[in-house]
């Protein structure tokens, strides 16, 4: 297990928009979790979206987004209390959005001995930025964005 400063050095050696991406996930994922806690999906979500997309200069390229995806990845590891793919799929997309990019969150099932097995993940211009590329081969996707009522009771 890598050590405190082993840790902070790899921290301070990141470039200061990396170091942002890393502190506001740390924070901001136990918040997430609650959050999903207390409202529910279909509420926190809608919530989320009402917050607008910011201007963009530019739409970033997919490996920028993909790095950004996997800064979350890694500071979620060490994020306080209990993180799933949907949280921090979540928290990702909010984090774009507020840099004016567009993503998607993708939520795919499967069955595994008998067991539904879940999982959620982000796309960008089409592709996974925080899982492995070839993710949607190991679920059933929904195939179109889930809509903030999509999983509210009748």
């Amino acid at each position: 297990m890598p050590s405190l400063i082993s840790r902070l050095k790899k921290y301070t050696a990141l470039h200061r928009e990396q170091r942002r991406v890393v502190l506001a996930t740390l924070l901001f994922l136990p918040l997430f979790w609650a959050g999903l806690r207390v409202l529910g999906f279909s509420r926190f979500r809608a919530w989320l979206a009402r917050r607008p997309l910011a201007a963009s200069g530019q739409c970033p390229a997919h490996a920028e987004a993909a790095a950004t995806g996997e800064l979350v990845n890694r500071a979620a590891r060490h994020a306080l209390g209990p993180v799933t793919c949907l949280t921090r799929s979540m928290w990702l997309c909010c984090w774009l959005r507020t840099r004016g990019v567009v993503s998607e969150l993708r939520i795919g099932v499967r069955l595994v001995h008998g067991r539904l097995d879940a999982h959620a993940w982000v796309e960008h211009a089409g592709r996974p930025i925080n899982d492995v590329q070839e993710v949607a081969e190991h679920f059933a996707v929904f195939d179109e964005s889930l809509s903030p009522g999509s999983f509210s009771a009748p």
